[in-house]
């Protein structure tokens, strides 16, 4: 992976629709066709893997955005079998496994308060769970996106160190 590369994935990541031409353009190469196999290598090696449509979801009267710390009775394999039974909550955006008194960070998308309700029925019926605690978000302001990172300065810092 090279410079031209990292510039390709940093102009996708802003706008995945943007034109071969264009990328081609701003990376400073003439030819969409070698974009094109840049970004077809990207996929390849499993560095794009997919490409998906950024969604309003309170176009579908999803608007209860939740964050959900979930803590777990200890046991063997407890983390792997709560997991498993977490990913069926409904609305879940994210799932995370941390370390400290908390063991699990959900995000939820639900439509009102009471679909959440029925997400915190399910939770607590779980054996694997010891407790929750809840946030409910009142303003999002940049929720899952990756844009802000930017590849060219971590590969200029390495260069750096």
């Amino acid at each position: 992976m090279d410079i031209v590369d990292l510039k390709i994935l940093d102009i996708m990541s802003k706008d995945s629709d943007t034109s071969l031409k264009e990328i081609g353009k701003l990376c400073g190469i003439n030819s969409p066709s070698a974009i094109s196999k840049r970004i077809k290598k990207l996929r390849e090696q499993n560095v794009i893997k997919r490409f998906i449509p950024v969604i309003d979801y309170s176009k579908f009267g999803l608007n209860f955005l939740a964050v959900t710390f979930v803590r777990a009775k200890y046991g063997k394999s407890y983390t792997d079998r709560l997991s498993t039974k977490l990913k069926n909550v409904s609305g879940l955006i994210t799932l995370l496994e941390i370390l400290g008194e908390i063991d699990f960070v959900m995000i939820t998308l639900n439509k009102d308060q009471e679909t959440y309700k029925e997400n915190m029925r399910y939770m607590m019926s779980l054996e694997e769970v010891e407790r929750t605690d809840t946030r409910v978000v009142v303003d999002n302001f940049m929720l899952c996106d990756f844009s802000n990172i930017k590849l060219l300065d971590s590969i200029n810092d390495k260069k750096d160190k």
